[in-house]
This record gives structure tokens, sequence and C-alpha cells, in this order.
């Protein structure tokens, strides 16, 4: 049976080298505990927009999107989560507690002194000592990096998301690979789902892309990954035996 599906927007508000978090109510589903604000999305509203209307109902607070950090994923009993996390700066207003306990502002290497649910723990650990300035004159946009992880981690529908937001601002050759790459991640999806055909055209059509490109671009063996893919749609009775993609460098 498939699981009732959520979606949350998130906000990493970073601000003087401090996060601000805020303290569930104790009534509240991990009552108590620690998190990044942000809450559910609405229908009708960008993730973007649901980010800035949490934080302004949640804290009294303007935000500004800076950018978009990551996917995360939680799978509960009743329902998954999907976690959509944006690191943003304050552009107006003071925080106030009104949607939930209380509220810090904390140095990254502080985080580790409060209380957050188990499934955040890995993206406190990872933000506690994440540089934003390297991040941002890295060789590669985070986006697409987290892209080829989420294709690796067979979060096809994921992946092709992430790479959207990329692929439609992007010109020339990258747009081409950016394509290629949710075109045979959505080939992969339809696979998993049992629709080979559909697998195969998709297939075909992200090979359409890449051979316009050179064998290796922005840091991924394009002819190895074609091979590896025909192969795979071929052969392959398995999803879990799909190949992945070795992470740029």
């Amino acid at each position: 049976m498939n699981q009732a599906h959520l979606e949350v927007g998130a906000a990493l508000v970073y601000e003087n080298g401090m996060y601000l978090i805020s303290q569930r109510r104790p009534e509240d589903s991990f009552g108590g505990y620690w998190e990044v604000p942000g809450g559910k999305k609405e229908i009708g509203e960008t993730l973007e927009q649901c980010v800035v209307r949490e934080l302004k109902e949640e804290l009294d607070i303007e935000v500004y999107i800076r950018k978009f950090y990551k996917i995360i994923t939680y799978h509960y009993p009743t329902r998954s989560v999907r976690l959509n996390i944006f690191l943003c700066g304050l552009k107006s207003g003071e925080p106030k507690a009104i949607e939930c306990s209380t509220f810090a502002w904390v140095k990254p290497l502080d985080l580790k002194n409060y209380q957050f649910p188990e499934a955040d723990q890995t993206l406190i650990e990872e933000v506690s000592v994440k540089n934003w300035e390297e991040d941002a004159n890295a060789k590669y946009l985070h986006e697409y990096l987290e892209g080829i992880k989420l294709f690796n981690d067979q979060h096809y529908f994921e992946c092709h998301e992430m790479l959207e937001d990329i692929w439609h601002p992007a010109e020339g050759l990258d747009r081409l690979h950016y394509q290629g790459l949710i075109q045979a991640a959505i080939s992969l999806e339809h696979f998993r789902k049992g629709n080979k055909v559909g697998a195969q055209g998709l297939f075909e059509k992200a090979c359409e892309k890449w051979s316009q490109l050179p064998g290796e671009y922005m840091g991924v063996d394009l002819n190895h990954l074609k091979s590896r893919l025909e192969n795979f749609l071929k052969t392959g009775t398995q999803i879990e035996s799909a190949p992945k993609i070795p992470l740029p460098q």
C-alpha cells in the first residue's frame, strides 16, 4: 500500500554566523524537540512561498531565499515526509515565539547541545560544519551534486525535481546534460514500475542529448554511463542493480 506523501518546506536561516532554530510545543509531535523552522506546503503555493509564509506565521519574520539546499525524505509508518530545505537570510523583523515554544540563535558547533529528532541528526551534523562561502565557490552547483546523489540512492523522481530547478535556467551544453540526466532518472523510475517500453523511450531521449556532448562532461563519463544503462535496461530484472554515477570531483 502506498503511503501518504507530505511535502514540507524548511528554512536554514543563517545570519551573522548563527542558525535560527525553534522548539516544538509540548503538545506537538516530538514536543520539546528542536527543529529548523518550516511547515507543510499548501495547495497552489511553491515551496519557496511555503517557507516564507511558514516563517512569518511561526516566528513573525520575513526571510528571503538564498538557495535551495537539499531534500531529505523520512518514512514513517503512516506516511512519508519530504523535507525541502532552503538556505535563507533574515529580511526583516525580530523573531517571536508565535507557533513554537521558543527559539534560539545558535552557533553551528553548538547545535549538538540541542535535542533534535533522530531523523534530523544527519542534517544537523552536516550543517554544523558547513562552510557556505566555500560552497558558493564550488566547482559544481550543489543541486547538480545532490541530484546525482539522489540518482545513486534510487530516488529517481526526487533527482528529476532537483535537476529541473537548474535545468530551466541553464543554457548550451549544460542544459543538454541536465536534461539527459533527468530523462535517465525517469527512465529508471519507469523501469521500477514495470514500464519497460517507457523506460527505453526515455533512455533513448537521454542518449540524444548526450550524443551532442563530449564523452566526459561535468565530471561524468557519459559513454560509460550510457553503456551501463543500456545493458541494464536490456538484461536487468531488479532496480536495486541499476547503475550508479560516480560523484564528480
